[in-house]
């Protein structure tokens, strides 16, 4: 299905998310300063949840939206037997992107682009063989996208208006599983699993080859800080966080994580949330959070029990609040930040959610009038 005229202006960006305005009564001046003075000596954390939270369900081969105000399932959207693992969210918050990963016997070959408000897919966009695309990204522009094709080892530039790919990228891994890009969108940042574990800094804009670090055994998750100054890489295979600084491609340092650490979060207040348990690895499972900064674990709470168990967690950070999925129990909990205190179970048995990403946008039956 092609978009249609309407959403192709959407998709450019022709016409901005309507804003709500309130007409309000005229204040004095001096007294809008001293209740700001005010809030800034007293102000904490807000405690409530708004927008769209997105999650990729593997056993249902779909895309839940989760209405966070009132914490209902608003909309599923399937994708198919060929499961998707991610979700992402474009820069206006209008539409998302997951893609087809599929199992080991049946891989896939399509990212989907999806219409937040009217919980409709827009398109489906055809990779080729051997691509099996793990991870799909926005690009600044909100009309261009990258996914990972991890069975060619190449990285997809793909026009989704056109709903074509405009040209690969070789990724110089093995592998290549997850992807971040710099906040300018210049480059990508390619995480490959296999061989030594690398990451791969791709420049979309330029006619150069990829330059290719070796971070760790079975590197996956990353973010990339939101001032774009460093990457943080999680060595799945091993125990370690690699960081590397952007502007000189060195690995500047390597903080401890505990085993199978298999995501990264970084949010824009400094804190980074960490994952680890491993579908191939029996160990505690924690989420830990780091001030990025100072490059510090703050503190670490576990994910279940305590106990060694088998399973991974998907993560993600939104306003002054994490979220861990856990497909095999088939939770996501919440906790607030910036302590991870306060936690509870915000969506239970589940179909294996994994991936999360976040909108402002509500699924239009909620707008109504």
């Amino acid at each position: 299905m092609r978009p249609s005229g309407q959403r192709v202006a959407e998709l450019r960006g022709d016409q901005p998310p309507e804003r709500c305005t309130h007409r309000r009564p005229r204040t004095d001046t001096r007294f809008v300063w001293l209740l700001l003075v005010l809030w800034l000596g007293v102000a904490t954390p807000s405690t409530a949840l708004t927008g769209t939270l997105l999650v990729a369900n593997r056993s249902g081969g779909s895309i839940t939206l989760f209405d966070l105000a009132t914490e209902v399932e608003i909309a599923r959207i399937p994708i198919g037997p060929v499961i998707p693992h991610e979700v992402h969210v474009s820069p206006d918050g209008r539409f998302a992107l997951t893609a087809e990963y599929g199992p080991n016997h049946s891989p896939g070959r399509h990212i989907i682009l999806i219409d937040i408000a009217t919980a409709e897919i827009v398109s489906r966009i055809d990779l080729g063989p051997n691509s099996r695309p793990h991870t799909a990204l926005f690009l600044p522009d909100g009309r261009r996208a990258v996914a990972t094709m991890q069975d060619s080892d190449e990285l997809a530039l793909v026009d989704l208006e056109q709903e074509s790919v405009v040209r690969t990228y070789p990724t110089g891994g093995r592998e290549g599983h997850m992807v971040r890009l710099h906040p300018d969108g210049s480059r990508a940042y390619v995480t490959s699993r296999g061989g030594p574990g690398t990451l791969s800094v791709i420049f979309l804009n330029e006619e150069r080859p990829p330059v290719v670090l070796a971070t760790g055994p079975g590197a996956e998750g990353l973010d990339v800080t939101p001032d774009g100054r460093e990457i943080w890489v999680a060595n799945r295979g091993g125990t370690s966080i690699s960081v590397i600084d952007a502007h000189s491609l060195d690995i500047v340092d390597t903080l401890e994580s505990r085993p199978a650490a298999g995501r990264i979060e970084i949010g824009p207040r400094g804190f980074a949330i960490v994952p680890n348990g491993g579908r191939g690895s029996r160990v505690p499972q924690y989420l830990r959070l780091w001030d990025v900064t100072a490059r510090q674990m703050i503190t670490e709470v576990p994910l279940r029990d305590g106990k060694p168990q088998g399973g991974n967690f998907g993560v993600l950070i939104q306003d002054d609040f994490a979220f861990a999925s856990d497909p095999d129990a088939g939770t996501i909990q919440v906790f607030q930040l910036p302590e991870l205190t306060g936690r509870r179970p915000l969506i239970l048995a589940h179909d294996a959610p994994d991936g999360m990403a976040w909108s402002p946008m509500r699924v239009e039956v909620l707008t109504r009038q």
